[in-house]
C-alpha cells in the first residue's frame, strides 16, 4: 500500500510500483507495469493474495494507456441498488411520532486515474457481495441488495479505514393517524452524499414520512453531513442530486402490505 494512512483519496504509486489495499477480506492490488495498471482483487483468506507471474491472465484485469500513471483516486460510493433493511426489532411507531435509526451501509470502491479530470471510475468494486432480493409486488417492485446488518436505535462505530461501511442516519416519522409496524424497509443512496469525519464515513442523513397505509411515503434527503458529524469533509458527491418529498414504496409490515 502507498505511504498514505488513509486508504481513501489520491494515492501515489511507491517505488515498489504498487498500491495495496484492503477492507475487511477484500484485498485489492494495483501493479504498474509501464503504462499499463494491473488490478487485483482478492476475498479469500489468503494473508499474501495471488502472486503475479505465478497465476493466469484471467486473475487480473489489464488497462493501458498512452503513458505512464502516477497517482490512483479511491473513493467510496454508495451500493448500485436500494437496500432492504430490517429493524433490529420490529418497529411499532405511533401517529406523530419520530424516531431515529442509525444503518451500517457496505459501500462500493471507486477506482479512477488521479490525472484524469473526469474523475471517471476504472472500476467500481464492491466491498462485499451482497444477496438479492425484491421489494415490493412484480409490476411495481424494485430490484435490492439484502443486508445483514439491522436499523439501530444506537449508533454503531465504525472505522472505515477497516471495513468500507458508512453509518447511515434515518428519521421515520409517522405523520398519519394509523400505527406504523415496520418488519423492513427499502432504503435508497443513490441521492447521498458522503462525508468523512475522523475515521468514520456518514451518508447524508434521510426522513422517511409515513403517510398511512393508503399513502406512499415522503423521503427528503439533506444536501448536508449529520450532525453526528462535525467538522466532516464531503468525500463522494451523490449519484443522483439530493430531493425533498420523493415519493416512494418503503415500508413493508406484517403480510408484507407495502407502503
Amino acid at each position: 500500500m502507498s505511504a498514505d494512512t488513509s486508504s481513501w483519496g489520491i494515492l501515489k504509486f511507491s517505488d515498489q510500483k504498487e498500491i495495496r489495499l484492503q477492507w475487511d477480506q477484500l484485498r485489492i492490488r494495483i501493479i504498474k507495469r509501464g503504462s499499463d495498471l494491473l488490478i487485483v482483487e482478492n476475498r479469500d483468506d489468503t494473508p499474501s493474495g495471488p502472486k503475479l507471474g505465478s497465476i493466469p491472465e484471467s486473475d487480473f484485469r489489464r488497462y493501458a494507456f498512452q503513458s505512464p500513471i502516477d497517482a490512483i483516486r479511491v473513493q467510496p460510493s454508495t451500493p448500485d441498488r436500494p437496500l432492504v433493511v430490517q429493524p433490529l426489532h420490529p418497529l411499532r411507531l405511533a401517529p406523530k411520532a419520530k424516531a431515529d435509526f442509525y444503518v451500517s451501509v457496505p459501500l462500493n470502491i471507486q477506482l479512477s486515474v488521479a490525472e484524469d479530470k473526469s474523475n471517471k471510475a476504472l472500476e467500481s468494486i464492491r466491498a462485499e457481495i451482497l444477496s438479492d432480493t425484491w421489494f415490493g409486488d412484480l409490476a411495481a417492485g424494485v430490484l435490492c441488495y439484502a443486508i445483514k446488518s439491522r436499523a439501530r436505535r444506537e449508533r454503531p462505530v465504525i472505522d472505515s479505514e477497516v471495513s468500507a461501511r458508512a453509518l447511515c442516519k434515518i428519521q421515520i416519522h409517522n405523520e398519519s393517524t394509523e400505527l406504523l409496524h415496520c418488519a423492513k424497509f427499502c432504503l435508497r443512496l443513490d441521492r447521498c452524499h458522503l462525508w468523512q469525519s475522523d475515521s468514520a464515513l456518514w451518508t447524508s442523513p434521510i426522513s422517511i414520512r409515513y403517510n398511512g397505509s393508503e399513502n406512499l411515503s415522503a423521503i427528503d434527503y439533506s444536501e448536508k453531513a449529520p450532525i453526528e458529524a462535525p467538522h466532516s469533509i464531503k468525500i463522494a458527491t451523490a449519484s443522483e442530486a439530493p430531493l425533498r418529498g420523493l415519493i416512494r414504496r418503503t415500508f413493508a409490515g406484517i403480510g408484507n402490505s407495502l407502503t
